[in-house]
Formats: structure tokens, sequence, C-alpha cells
């Protein structure tokens, strides 16, 4: 038999694996929630150690977003999980640019 599971509690158990396998390493707290989702979007514990961070720049990306700026990917899959709630904080103010569908960008990628 299938079990439902809904979206959040599947997120909700992912980081519950992840806090797990990172035991009692210790994270700067205000990095530890980035590095939390990137290994949750790629499933890769390395970047615990690969991920570097310039001084203040959660700080600073906050305040950026804040201000409007834009977040760019270049992929659908990234622009679309970018969660809806983010958005909500920002006042509706978050945007997310994936170019990768455009015309151009699929003929150069096709070539």
């Amino acid at each position: 038999m299938f079990e439902t599971v809904l979206p959040e509690e599947i997120e909700k158990r992912s980081f519950s694996i992840i806090e797990k396998e990172l035991g009692t390493r210790r994270l700067d707290p205000e990095q530890a929630p980035v590095i939390k989702r990137v290994i949750h979007t790629t499933a890769d514990f390395d970047y615990v150690d690969n991920l570097c961070f310039s001084p203040d720049a959660v700080q600073k990306g906050v305040e950026a977003l804040q201000k409007g700026a834009y977040i760019v990917t270049d992929t659908e899959m990234v622009r679309s999980g970018i969660h809806k709630k983010a958005s909500l904080l920002l006042a509706g103010r978050l945007f997310v640019l994936c170019r990768m569908n455009l015309s151009r960008v699929r003929l150069k990628r096709e070539e």
C-alpha cells in the first residue's frame, strides 16, 4: 500500500536525515541554513567542506533580496523550487530568472 506524503513532510524528513548525517558537526549558525539547503538540493554532503562564504555574505544576500535583487539560475528546476513563502516574506518582491528556455539559448545549446 502506498503512503500519501505531502511535499512539506518529505522536506521535513529530508532535513532530519541531513541533521542526522551531520551529527555533532558545528556549522556557523548564519550559514547553516544555506549549507543544509544546498545539501538538500544536491544530495552532496561535500558542500559542508567546500562552500566558502565571504564575510557577512548571508546578511548581504538577504538585504539584496529585500531591496529587489534578482536570483539568476541556470535550471528551471531551481527556479521552480524556490519557495513561494520566501516571496511572501519579501512582500512579493522575489524575482527569479532562468533563461535556459529562451529560444536563442535553446538553439545555442543544441549546437
